[in-house]
């Protein structure tokens, strides 16, 4: 199984748990920040060319700067 996959099916498994409520909103949180070391570990190993990777930019940038400010909200 690719790696690719077995990250899709912890998403989905997780999905899945939380709509059938056997996961709190908070516990469905860290467990989404933990695929995501996942993935960036993953990600991180990949050989990816400049185009593929200035394609990715963009949405890191939004997603990093939203996260950043929401913190900074809460006062952290």
């Amino acid at each position: 199984m690719k790696r690719s996959d077995e990250l899709m099916e912890k998403l989905k498994k997780l999905e899945e748990q939380r709509k059938r409520g056997e996961i709190s909103a908070v516990e469905f949180y860290k467990a989404l920040l933990e695929l995501l070391v996942e993935l960036k570990d993953s990600l991180v190993k990949e050989d990816l060319n400049d185009a593929q990777v200035r394609h990715q930019i963009p949405l890191l940038l939004t997603f990093l700067k939203t996260q950043i400010k929401k913190m900074s909200e809460r006062g952290n």
